[in-house]
């Protein structure tokens, strides 16, 4: 088993089998973690992420029961300062049954708290076309409670096949595209330099034409976020490393050119002692 969000920088020992708290590097702010897979079930295996992926594992069941204790003691722990809640983790949140449940147990127990704070999916989007899923996903935005934050890192299918060790691009935008026509999407870039991998000006104009095509069948992008490597690859023979800032504006700024909004969060946060 893993540790709920492996690789992540903790404020604290993990709550538990699922709820950890962290300094996000994605939003900058205090986050309460929710991992419905700690044993790093996933469909993907991309080459960037922490968890080892030498072994693809399938979602056990989740105990329910236990992830609302744990979260509603991390929540009268930090729910003061904590800037949001986020299905995360060591694997693909929504790949469990119990995902659609999960998430209503996360937004009832933030409704109780003093002040409002966001509950936020991270997915790869692999199983935007279950419809349960899709469902649970889209009443969290809907609510105004929440938002999905969705993968798209590659453009085509060898970068696809190359970064996330399965194939599929232009079903996964169909399926990103889908959604984003129900609800708003965030999407999510992870850029990272590979040894003998494309170009800075190769992965802007590629991924500004995957967003572009997704807009086109009417997605609703309601922002796209990057980031940069700051953990090491759970793979130790893989070989990457990060994009600096100027290659980060580059990326930015074509993407812009399709017509979205672009946030480009702080990589490194500063831990408090």
């Amino acid at each position: 088993m893993t540790a709920p969000g492996r690789g992540a920088s903790h404020l604290a020992p993990p709550r538990g089998l699922h709820v950890y708290v962290v300094r996000s590097r994605r939003t900058g702010e205090v986050s309460i973690g929710v991992d419905l897979t700690p044993n790093g079930a996933c469909p993907l295996a991309c080459d960037y992420c922490q968890v080892p992926r030498t072994a693809r594992a399938v979602p056990e069941p989740v105990d329910m029961k236990r992830v609302g204790e744990e979260l509603s003691a991390a929540l009268a722990e930090v729910g003061a300062v904590a800037g949001d809640v986020v299905l995360a983790g060591s694997g693909e949140p929504t790949w469990p049954s119990e995902f659609p449940a999960a998430l209503q147990l996360a937004r009832d127990l933030v409704r109780q708290l003093p002040r409002r704070i966001p509950v936020r999916v991270f997915t790869c989007g692999a199983t935007l076309d279950r419809e349960p899923v899709a469902q649970a996903l889209a009443e969290l935005v809907e609510s105004g409670e929440g938002e999905v934050w969705v993968k798209l890192d590659a453009w085509d299918e060898p970068t696809h096949r190359r970064f996330w060790s399965t194939h599929g691009q232009a079903e996964h935008e169909h399926r990103v595209a889908a959604f984003g026509r129900r609800v708003p999407v965030v999407l999510q870039m992870m850029l990272v330099h590979r040894t003998d991998g494309v170009t800075v000006e190769q992965t802007a104009s590629g991924l500004a034409a995957a967003v572009g095509r997704i807009v086109g069948e009417g997605c609703r992008v309601d922002r796209v976020v990057l980031s940069t490597l700051f953990r090491e690859p759970g793979d130790a023979s893989t070989t990457l490393s990060a994009y600096g800032d100027v290659e980060m504006a580059r990326v930015a700024d074509a993407v812009r050119g399709v017509g979205v909004s672009v946030a480009v969060p702080a990589n490194a946060v500063s831990l408090p002692a």
